[in-house]
């Protein structure tokens, strides 16, 4: 149930003063099975130590939901799990314990909201997504709003959406918008999410170059929701010249209403003395071009 990690202060940990809590091994008829230590194996393997102290208990004396509950204590009892590892342990408890039960106590346990669509969101994540997706979400690139818009849809959506959110790594703002608005398209364009993701091509330009991801991202928002709502797009683009024509003075800004549903603008002025804001508030007052200022709902754009 260890995915994700960082090896190296273990490792360090190791070097410098040994186990303090060695390996808990199951011996199965001399076959050995790491109940618990799997990461301080990897780092004694990685410092190339050729023996290290274990403990070892019977195959008789504990049976393998004794052995996974035991794991699981071991680690919450001194880290964090990360969203993968979750689904990884729900995905081995799953085997053993009714799902009710997994509900009510284990998923609590874990950190998780209770609700059986959040359980099988989580088993998904081990089972149907690739490595760069599973590595986002272990990486904590999803919030918990994300994951709830998430687990309320279907399978292909939620999958085509998860991937697409994890290839671009939205910020978490942007993967609201980036589900609402493709929620809005799907509903306007009577097609399912997955269709619509599969469409954008996403990933077809600057493939493999990360640093080029939140540009990609930033044009694709600005792309959907040109195509969700045009005439507010175009009142933006129309407003945008019309500021710039004015030829504002540094440090003044002249803002819209969110979608424009509102008649009243908003000019912030950015100023050190009071002689610097007189100054401004003159030049402003000799721009007769303000007085051709307008909605732009009043312009044919």
């Amino acid at each position: 149930m260890s995915y994700g990690f960082d090896l190296g202060p273990l490792t360090s940990s190791i070097r410098h003063i040994g186990i303090l809590n060695p390996p808990l091994l199951r011996n199965d008829r001399g076959n050995l099975a790491v109940i618990a230590g799997y990461r301080r194996i990897k780092a004694l393997k990685s410092l190339q130590t050729a023996k290290a102290p274990c403990r070892l208990v019977s195959g008789d004396d504990m049976a393998p939901i004794e052995c996974l509950l035991l794991n699981l204590h071991d680690n919450l009892g001194t880290r964090g799990l990360n969203d993968m590892e979750k689904g990884m342990v729900l995905n081995r408890l799953a085997a053993w314990i009714p799902r009710e039960e997994m509900v009510s106590r284990y998923m609590p346990l874990l950190g998780l909201r209770p609700h059986a669509k959040t359980l099988c969101f989580f088993e998904e994540l081990e089972r149907d997504f690739d490595v760069k997706t599973q590595t986002f979400v272990a990486e904590g690139g999803l919030s918990w709003r994300t994951v709830k818009m998430l687990t309320d849809m279907e399978d292909t959506s939620r999958a085509a959406l998860l991937k697409a959110i994890s290839y671009l790594r939205l910020s978490i703002n942007q993967q609201i918008q980036f589900i609402d608005i493709l929620v809005d398209i799907s509903y306007i364009d009577k097609k399912p999410i997955s269709e619509l993701v599969d469409g954008l091509a996403i990933g077809d330009v600057n493939e493999g170059k990360d640093n080029n991801r939140p540009q990609e991202a930033k044009l694709l928002l600005n792309q959907l929701r040109a195509r969700r709502n045009p005439t507010v797009v175009r009142a933006e683009n129309h407003f945008s010249k019309t500021v710039s024509r004015l030829n504002l003075p540094d440090g003044v800004r002249i803002t819209a209403p969110p979608f424009f549903e509102s008649e009243y603008y908003r000019m912030d002025i950015r100023f050190r003395q009071g002689k610097d804001l007189r100054e401004t508030l003159q030049r402003l007052l000799q721009k007769t071009e303000l007085d051709q200022f307008k909605n732009p709902w009043d312009d044919a754009f």
